[in-house]
């Protein structure tokens, strides 16, 4: 069993600890049938290649697409783009995204909704595939040699498949020697060497087909539930209820805290006194999820809470929150003051919630200024009155000059616990130093007061308000100047 030792050991260090994708967000359907897709994808290890794709369906047509980096702004520092056109679209198209790299995918899929068994090929996400003829030496067939894995879920079930290079899939050469086909569940919030298999064995008396607990500590199976099975061809299928999933203490939600499993296949021979391992599937991150775009149906988003924070002769940030029912991506994003016009930009990329946008302008000059809003889901487009904002210097012939700063990049970066960020003032000043996540929640305040000119360290133990552990992860740290919008810099934290 020292094989499946090792499947669960490059489980445990494949894990990112932190849902890899996130955010997968669309407009509305566009003039034309095209939609803006964006991704968020948190990658700790500095994968160096890789490819963030997007995979929708719309009736019996599949699309797919490459989506690209948005560079140069930090509020989209993990957020790839990409539009895909559709032809004649009608109804709820769904989505989904996945990263592609030679050794780790890190994918959703389409939802099995109906429960079809076995599900249909177009349902199932691929993992990562598997190299023909690689199998321990001495094995017994084709049929125990891997070539690739797959998945897809609904709302109560988890889909496994498994192909083969071939040969059928035998539970038996003979009545001493048994093969067992695996579909590794594992969850990579417990760190510990148990792991969830659906199984396809049997062995008389001893093992039959079912939802297993594989225990390496004395290489032990528990039999949880029963599971279904269909084999054709080099296809293997199998399916077990969530529920029995969750029966076990391994699993005490769905999906795991951390948003995914970690999954793939497994071949072993069971001979009399000597098991042994044949062949696996590298492990993949399978997150159950999916998104779903009406073609017909939309509602127009929302605009609310206009704000100006104003450092008088330096800076002033304008800001507003953007709203859409069904958590469309503003398409134009745009603030239009005097004679410009802007793009705005959030570090919340949730639309579903209230998401805040703003855009930092150099200090315009005394005196009234106009300005209205415009934002768009891609179908519906909205405006906020034409208004207008008198700024005023803080005082008449006021010549102080804004206070110099320097944020340093926190150090160490990446930090597993703690890490060190500092920063210098000219003056003595107000200062805010606060992190917040991905999503642009403010998930802890370092400092808040008076700080004197000179050098300063704060130091962030990786919990939040109310002490707990955060997970790990892409954060941000912001320090504002006596109220100004400041400067934001990105940090990881690899537990």
């Amino acid at each position: 069993m020292k094989y499946i030792a090792v499947i669960v050991i490059l489980i445990t260090t494949s894990t990112l600890f932190a849902a890899p994708i996130e955010n997968v967000t669309s407009s509305a359907l566009m003039v034309g049938d095209s939609a803006l897709f964006n991704l968020d994808f948190i990658d700790p290890f500095g994968i160096p290649l890789y490819d963030v794709i997007l995979k929708a369906k719309a009736g019996s047509s599949e699309y797919v697409n490459t989506l690209s980096h948005i560079e140069g702004d930090p509020r989209y520092a993990t957020t790839f783009e990409g539009t895909i056109d559709f032809d004649n679209p009608s109804g709820t198209m769904e989505y989904y995204g996945r990263i592609e790299a030679d050794t780790l995918i890190a994918t959703q899929s389409y939802k099995n909704a109906a429960n079809q068994f076995p599900p249909a090929a177009s349902l199932y996400a691929a993992l990562t595939g598997d190299a023909i003829g690689d199998t321990t030496p001495g094995s017994a067939g084709q049929w125990l040699d891997l070539t690739g894995s797959a998945v897809t879920y609904s709302e109560t079930r988890l889909y496994g498949r498994l192909n083969n290079a071939g040969g059928g899939w035998p539970l038996n050469e003979g009545l001493t020697t048994y093969f067992i086909y695996g579909f590794v569940i594992y969850n990579p919030d417990t760190l510990t060497l148990s792991a969830l298999a659906m199984l396809y064995v049997n062995v008389p008396f001893i093992m039959t087909s079912g939802l297993y607990r594989v225990d390496l500590a004395d290489t032990s199976f528990s039999r949880i539930a029963a599971i279904s099975t269909q084999t054709s061809g080099t296809s293997l299928h199998m399916a077990c209820d969530i529920s029995d999933i969750t029966s076990d203490p391994l699993f005490p939600a769905w999906p795991p805290e951390s948003g995914y499993i970690v999954a793939g296949g497994i071949t072993i021979t069971a001979e009399v006194g000597q098991p042994g391992f044949n062949d696996y599937t590298y492990p993949s991150l399978f997150i159950p999820a999916t998104q779903f775009l009406a073609v017909d149906i939309n509602s127009a988003p929302t605009l609310t809470d206009i704000g100006f924070d104003v450092i008088p002769n330096v800076t002033v940030n304008a800001r507003i929150n953007y709203f859409d029912f069904d958590g469309n991506l503003p398409v134009q994003r745009l603030i239009f003051f005097d004679w410009g016009v802007f793009d705005m930009g959030s570090f919340d990329h949730s639309y579903g919630d209230t998401a805040d946008f703003f855009h930092l302008m150099t200090w315009p000059g005394e005196g009234m200024h106009y300005y209205y809003f415009r934002f768009s889901d891609g179908r519906d487009t909205i405006e906020t009155p034409f208004d207008s904002l008198y700024l005023a210097p803080s005082a008449a012939h006021d010549e102080r000059l804004p206070i110099a700063f320097e944020l340093a990049q926190n150090y160490p970066n990446p930090f597993n616990s703690r890490t060190a960020i500092s920063f210098t003032l000219s003056a003595p000043a107000e200062v805010e130093l606060s992190v917040y996540d991905i999503a642009g929640c403010q998930v802890a305040r370092l400092l808040q007061g008076n700080s004197n000119a000179g050098s300063h360290t704060a130091m962030w133990d990786s919990r939040d308000f109310s002490g707990q552990n955060v997970s790990s992860g892409v954060y941000f740290y912001r320090l504002r100047i006596d109220g100004s919008a400041g400067e934001a810099r990105k940090m990881l934290l690899l537990k």
